[in-house]
């Protein structure tokens, strides 16, 4: 590898470690964000109704784009979610290629929700508060400065918490805690993703605002360590720099 380049800030140190020539160019992340916020000034009001919702706050659920992330995770996220039905409305992103039909196995009579497809960023930038299975949606999520909790439930989920406390050395699987290099969010992962947990971070996100104003400050932290738009602008100009450079030699 003659030049690595890495839309990851924590990233840097550890190649650095290993003798590699990286640069951080910023994330594509913030990139799209950033555009979706400049062509985009919908109110929360027009949100709703393009898509026949209540006028109640948004709890957006974000389950996740595989089968079996939607199928290990929904079902406990609706239960949690279940006592602040009638304060809030839950809205779930609906994830490109899966099938309306699939969720509905998931979902019961007794919590209402609506799904939402091909609006994830529209659904963000309205909502109050969101359960996030953890992945590039947290750090999406963390952009648009929603509060959130991370969940992520595994199989055999005692086992695995063992051998992360033991042997994993990274402390985080969020984007949003790895970048800011602490506990910005809850994690709820394996063993700890129960429906009182949720249950209980979900309502210290909406009712304690100390806590949540707190997550939001960190969001801001954690916005400028990843740094301005134009990570794609950003890595070419470096490329042809580094080219130039070479050329000349």
């Amino acid at each position: 590898v003659d030049e690595l380049f890495s839309i990851l800030p924590f990233e840097v140190d550890f190649f650095k470690g290993h003798q590699y020539p990286i640069h951080y160019v910023g994330n594509p992340c913030v990139d799209a964000v950033d555009a979706f916020r400049k062509n985009h000034t919908e109110t929360f009001g027009e949100f709703v109704s393009s898509n026949s919702l209540e006028d109640k706050p948004v709890i957006a659920l974000l389950a996740g784009s595989r089968k079996q992330e939607i199928k290990d995770n929904l079902p406990d996220m609706l239960e949690a979610a279940k006592p602040f039905v009638g304060q809030y409305q839950l809205v779930l992103a609906g994830a490109p290629g899966i099938d309306p039909a699939y969720y509905q196995q998931y979902i019961g009579a007794d919590v209402p929700v609506r799904i939402v497809f091909g609006q994830t960023y529209r659904l963000l930038a309205q909502a109050a508060v969101a359960l996030v299975t953890s992945g590039t949606a947290t750090l999406e999520t963390a952009l648009f400065r929603v509060p959130q909790v991370v969940c992520y439930y595994m199989a055999m989920g005692k086992l695995i918490s063992f051998l992360r406390r033991h042997i994993l050395k990274v402390k985080y699987i969020s984007l949003v805690n790895l970048v800011a290099n602490r506990e910005v969010v809850r994690e709820l992962v394996a063993d700890g993703m129960t429906v009182e947990n949720v249950r209980t971070e979900l309502d210290a996100l909406l009712n304690d605002s100390a806590y949540r104003n707190n997550m939001l400050q960190e969001y801001d932290r954690m916005i400028e360590i990843l740094g301005p738009a134009g990570a794609s602008r950003q890595a070419a100009s470096k490329m042809i720099e580094l080219l130039s450079i070479k050329k000349e030699k």
